[in-house]
């Protein structure tokens, strides 16, 4: 995405000396361009390896992990990149991205859109109620304001900067074709007549609904920048980055678009099994990056492509834990 995107200004470069990147897989960037096998999956386009590409000679650590939870930020803690970060106190900015996992989205994703394991894979309201009642609760608002403290402290510089990137909603809520189109993991498909029941299909109502889970996570991340920007004497210590306006248009079913079409490059996400649509001086094609990458995931130790027959047994998790969008990319 370029600097000068709808909905981001194009400012001054704040980094000089260093710049840090925590987070999860959104941050991680699993599935952009060709993605490591070690258990963190983190991708060759990922956000933080984009931000370090517009400097030179800085000290740069990207420590995003798929899988991370918030637990996975403190110091002590299991996995904890707060413990990991050296230097800290070079980096004039540190970008993060964390919650997705804490609230179970990708049960959601299992139930309502992937259906993985058909009639086992859950039911769509249930999970949704699931993170819904995990965002009400003041335990994760909690944690991830004291997360941010914490790196905000470690760092111990007052100029320095914490960017919290908001999530992605996925879908148009409004256009018609999609009540027509299922993503069923092993057979996404168009289908007017609906004929293969029990699966589920992308109506506007399931559209609004899984959109309204991410649009309340991340109104919860925007209050939490405004607490921890209070608790340091209203200073603007966090900034909440929201990247929706900028994928008007560049989303799942928009406007005259039959889902599923993976080779619509304006769609700016893409669905397990079909390759990233990589950027122009990739030196891959799309058909090699694609082949490059299902190599690289049925090598990879931590996140082995699974019997479909057996998918919920035999899936192994990453290092860390549960990572829903790991999982959507590799099953």
């Amino acid at each position: 995405m370029s600097a000068t995107a709808p909905g981001f200004d194009l400012r001054p470069n704040p980094i000089k000396r260093g710049y840090t990147a925590f987070g999860d897989s959104y941050a991680a960037g699993i599935g952009t361009g060709n993605t490591s096998t070690w258990g963190c999956r983190q991708g060759r386009f990922s956000y933080p390896d984009l931000i370090a590409s517009t400097v030179q000679d800085v000290d740069f650590q990207n420590l995003a992990c798929s899988g991370a939870t918030v637990q996975n930020l403190f110091s002590g803690g299991a996995y904890s990149q707060v413990d990991a970060w050296t230097n800290p106190t070079v980096a004039e900015i540190a970008t993060i991205s964390i919650g997705g996992n804490d609230i179970g989205f990708y049960n959601i994703l299992t139930a309502c859109v992937l259906w993985v394991g058909g009639y086992w894979a859950g039911d769509c309201d249930t999970e949704v109620a699931k993170a819904n009642e995990i965002l009400a609760s003041p335990d994760l608002s909690t944690n991830i304001t004291s997360a941010l403290k914490e790196i905000i402290d470690t760092n111990g510089n007052d100029a320095f900067k914490l960017y919290m990137t908001g999530y992605v909603t996925f879908f148009n809520e409004e256009t018609p074709l999609c009540e027509s189109s299922s993503f069923r993991l092993y057979n996404p498909h168009y289908d007017t007549t609906h004929k293969e029941k029990g699966q589920p299909w992308l109506t506007r109502a399931l559209r609004t609904q899984l959109n309204d889970v991410v649009v309340t996570l991340n109104t919860m991340l925007s209050h939490i920048t405004e607490s921890v920007n209070a608790y340091y004497s209203n200073t603007q210590r966090v900034v909440f980055v929201n990247p929706n306006p900028a994928y008007a248009g560049h989303r799942w079913c928009e406007d005259g678009v039959y889902e599923p079409n993976n080779t619509r490059l304006d769609t700016w996400l893409f669905l397990s099994g079909t390759p990233d649509n990589n950027l122009p001086e990739n030196q891959l094609g799309t058909s090699e990056s694609y082949n490059q990458t299902r190599s690289e995931q049925l090598a990879g130790p931590s996140f082995p492509l699974p019997d479909p027959n057996k998918c919920r047994g035999t899936l192994k998790q990453s290092i860390i834990g549960s990572d829903w969008y790991g999982k959507l990319l590799n099953f």
